[in-house]
């Protein structure tokens, strides 16, 4: 009876310091949106004797922030970029900022408060905070490389484990092709393809659902957005186009006809030109002879008064 009473006292002691390992290593998880920021709150024991402690932030063995306190300040302090060390001396409260979390920063994050003089050296607290950054989802429109449509549906998640579907008119299609990579963060990239436009309009919706998401994530996109902006494209190619050739014609041109003017002036020899000048005569000779149209065309004088002497005879 005694050793029965001895086993249970010993069980009931396994299971309290069982359940208070638990507590410990328990992460409290805080659900946030891309870019925003996060607060993890140190908790550890306020003792009088802590001369100098140490705060160190850490995720998977990844130091964050190591920060040195001696005598209530601080005079060490080594953090990332996006991660802001608080420490408030009159309640001695003790808390980080994770600064525009994004996929990739999803994962547990453990502060840990230690005090190393006075001797001995020992923890004051061990605080796990799970923070996981929710899905990106978006849709865009592409092509195929022989011009068709297609709508491109794109979601960075993390931890692994997504769901995917395509959804038209409350049906389920099947998605042309996808893909899916990893570099810190999971990216997936779903690919549907549009069938030949029509008056009518369809909307069609990408449908995502994860761990981290208290509902699914659904995004929307308009058939017509996609042909409007391939028949944008083909516009502005066909202008393009046309502005070209006609800004060549206007450069092009003067040039020709430079050339051609050119070879005509060359076509034409100068010896072949037969030029008559013009007769020069100056006026004291007009008064002086004058060629008579009679006889052996004789120069006859001109002046005055010989006309006035040969019309007396």
């Amino acid at each position: 009876m005694c050793f029965s009473l001895i086993c249970c006292g010993w069980m009931l002691l396994s299971l309290v310091f069982a359940f208070d390992d638990v507590a410990a290593n328990r992460a409290t998880a805080f659900f946030v949106d891309h870019g925003q920021s996060a607060k993890i709150r140190c908790n550890y024991n306020q003792t009088n004797d802590m001369e100098i402690i140490t705060v160190v932030l850490q995720t998977l063995n990844h130091t964050l922030c190591y920060v040195r306190l001696s005598s209530r300040k601080t005079n060490q302090q080594n953090c990332k970029d996006h991660i802001k060390f608080i420490w408030i001396p009159k309640t001695e409260e003790i808390s980080f900022d994770l600064l525009n979390l994004q996929i990739k920063d999803t994962g547990t994050y453990t502060c840990t408060v230690r005090r190393i003089a006075k001797p001995p050296q020992m923890d004051l607290g061990v605080e796990r905070v799970q923070v996981i950054v929710r899905p990106i989802l978006s849709l865009s429109c592409v092509k195929r490389p022989d011009g068709s449509p297609m709508i491109l549906c794109s979601v960075d998640f993390y931890p692994d484990s997504l769901e995917q579907l395509w959804i038209t008119d409350g049906d389920v299609l099947n998605s042309s092709y996808s893909n899916k990579s990893f570099d810190g963060s999971f990216k997936q990239q779903s690919y549907l393809i549009l069938p030949p436009q029509t008056l009518n309009d369809t909307i069609y919706s990408c449908w995502v659902n994860h761990s981290s998401l208290n509902k699914p994530l659904v995004a929307n996109l308009s058939s017509f957005v996609c042909y409007e902006n391939g028949g944008i494209a083909v516009t502005v190619t066909v202008v393009f186009v046309m502005l070209t050739v006609v800004l060549t014609i206007f450069l092009i041109t003067p040039v020709i006809c430079r050339h051609y003017r050119r070879g005509r002036q060359q076509s034409v020899s100068p010896v072949g030109v037969c030029v008559t000048p013009e007769p020069v005569l100056h006026e004291h000779l007009l008064t002086e002879i004058l060629y008579s149209t009679l006889g052996d065309h004789h120069p006859v004088p001109c002046s005055p008064a010989h006309a006035h002497l040969h019309n007396k005879h």
